[in-house]
Parts: structure tokens; C-alpha cells; sequence
């Protein structure tokens, strides 16, 4: 009978469900709001989907450990240990893990207004700094080149006619110390012909390998 007395249904346990409703409700809200504001960018699924559930798993965690300091110093062991475990990633992507975290939290201990007013107030301010803030486009240019051939200013003036800044990142050495690879920082014009840029540089180049990435593709984003 102990047993099957630990499967009734309390107040205390219809609170907790009500919360991990409010709590996917706030957690629609902050997913949201971080595709709205990277809307024109590149932004991984799987953390959408992390920052929409840890809200409602928050709900239901802090009711059994918020008057039991030894079970709070355990769930901090846990986040320390995922994080040492996540590779770094965006900086703004850690931030609204723990927005996330936090708004669970203070779902989690009925404090439904103040929950609500953070998830509100922060995913609103992140839309519109992400969508008026004047971002530069950046991206990676890598251009194989030569041992033989000065790259100091070969492609200056095909950079002033497609790019509005640019500069070296960083300079290699590949296949055995015959090739070099140049990776440049650049910002391209707007509404620049990509393929004729990159035809340009080609017949610079001696058609060897020119890539243009995105530096966001260097990233993994956290958990």
C-alpha cells in the first residue's frame, strides 16, 4: 500500500503540472523569440529545441530542491559538469541558456508574474538589438596561392572593386610547403556577383582553391 500511496495525486503535484504547462509556455516564448531575432542568420535547431525545454524541466526540479541546501549544491554539480562538457559556442547562445534556466526557475517557484515579465522583457530586447543593431558582414576568405607569389597587394585592387574592408587573418603553409594559404577578413559590398568575384581571384590564383565562409561556421553551439 506504501507503494501505491507514492502514485496519488496531490496538490503539490497539480501545482508542478501547472507549472510545466506555464513552463512550455514561456519556453515557446524564448525559442521564438531567439529564431525571430536570428531570423537572417544561421542558428542550430537542436538549441532551439534545448533553450524551449529546459524551462519546463526547470519547473518540475526546483519544487524537490528548493528547501534542501544539499540537492541545490547537487543540481549546481550538474550544470558546472555540462557546461565543462559543452563546447564553447557563441557567446549570446550561453547567455540564453541561462535566461532559460532562470525563467524555469522562477516559474518553478510560483512566481508566475516576475517569470513572465523576464521572458517578455528579455526576448523582446533580444529581437530588436539583433534586428536594428547595425552587424558588419564578415566573412572568412581563404585564398590558396603559390610559394612563389607575392600576396601582399596581387589581389588589392580585385578587393576594393568587390569588398568594402578587408584584412589578413591569419597565413599557412600546405601541401609540403608548396602552397600557401591566405585566409582574409572581408566585408563584401552589397549585392556583389559572388562567382565573378570568385573568377577574378581565380585567374589571380592559378585556379587553385578559394573558399568564402561564414565565421559563425567555426562554431559549435553550446550543448
Amino acid at each position: 500500500m506504501s507503494v501505491l500511496n507514492n502514485f496519488l495525486v496531490t496538490y503539490e503535484d497539480l501545482n508542478i503540472v501547472f507549472n510545466m504547462l506555464l513552463g512550455l509556455i514561456a519556453g515557446l516564448l524564448i525559442s521564438g523569440g531567439y529564431i525571430l531575432a536570428n531570423k537572417n542568420r544561421k542558428f542550430s535547431k537542436n538549441f532551439v529545441i534545448t533553450v524551449f525545454l529546459l524551462p519546463v524541466i526547470m519547473t518540475v526540479v526546483i519544487p524537490f530542491i528548493a528547501s534542501d541546501l544539499k540537492k541545490t549544491l547537487s543540481l549546481a554539480g550538474v550544470f558546472a559538469l555540462v557546461r565543462f562538457r559543452s563546447i564553447p559556442g557563441d557567446s549570446k547562445d550561453i547567455l540564453y541558456v541561462f535566461f532559460s534556466i532562470a525563467s524555469g526557475l522562477i516559474i518553478g517557484l510560483n512566481s508566475y508574474f516576475l517569470g513572465f515579465v523576464l521572458v517578455l522583457v528579455v526576448s523582446l530586447l533580444f529581437v530588436l538589438v539583433s534586428r536594428l543593431w547595425n552587424v558588419e558582414d564578415k566573412k572568412i576568405l581563404k585564398i590558396t596561392i603559390p610559394e612563389d607569389m607575392n600576396y601582399k597587394d596581387v589581389f588589392n585592387d580585385i578587393f576594393e572593386k568587390y569588398l568594402v574592408k578587408y584584412g589578413v587573418k591569419n597565413v599557412k603553409t600546405s601541401n609540403m610547403g608548396t602552397l600557401f594559404t591566405i585566409s582574409y577578413w572581408v566585408q563584401p559590398k552589397n549585392d556583389i556577383d559572388t562567382k565573378a568575384f570568385i573568377d577574378e581571384l581565380r585567374t589571380r590564383n592559378g585556379n587553385l582553391n578559394i573558399i568564402i565562409e561564414n565565421p559563425e561556421d567555426e562554431q559549435v553551439p553550446v550543448l
